[in-house]
């Protein structure tokens, strides 16, 4: 009897921290996903919301994470209801910079822009001098691990009522390794 009362005073520890880090991350008061009062009620939309970002962020790091470092909901929001997004301004003088190399490939060229900017590197971070080369580390962590959350984070949402819309700036924020 008293253990049982124990692990559940410890697991509803548990949900009150992990509401208060939420809670820090999205810059946002509990009345946000809840109604005050009926903690328990699950019919406020950002309620849902919350519960599928918190269902795909488990799986992103359970699966293609797994092996690079889990991330939380700090890692994208920061503070901020919203993530932040990429600065067009970043993106569009790398693009502006390598323009000729893209002549024939312009979605290339955006794309290519974003990561850079996104990360806060040039080309050389992931390619070599030589583009027909793939040998960089982190090309293949690209195309073995951050490509894969892409695909991912649809798996969690109804698309006919909102999918977040996701870019690499988002967690990345201008720096290499995100913040966790």
């Amino acid at each position: 009897m008293v253990l049982a009362l124990v692990s559940t005073l410890n697991a509803q520890d548990d949900v009150q921290a992990r509401m208060r880090a939420w809670s820090k991350a999205l810059g946002v008061e509990c009345t946000h996903c809840h109604f005050d009062g009926n903690w328990t009620d699950a019919t406020k939309p950002t309620f849902d919301f919350a519960r599928r970002m918190n269902g795909m962020m488990a799986a992103l790091n359970a699966g293609p994470l797994k092996e690079v470092g889990e991330i939380s909901c700090w890692t994208c929001h920061r503070g901020r209801n919203v993530p932040a997004r990429l600065p067009r301004e970043l993106w569009e003088k790398i693009r502006a910079d390598h323009l000729t190399e893209f002549a024939d490939r312009p979605n290339r060229a955006i794309a290519m822009s974003v990561y850079a900017a996104s990360l806060g590197v040039d080309c050389s971070h992931c390619h070599e001098s030589d583009r027909a080369l793939n040998t960089k580390p982190t090309k293949a962590l690209v195309r073995e691990k951050m490509l894969p959350i892409f695909e991912e984070i649809p798996k969690h949402f109804d698309k006919a009522v909102r999918v977040p819309s996701t870019q690499c700036f988002m967690c990345h924020q201008g720096r290499v390794t995100p913040e966790r």
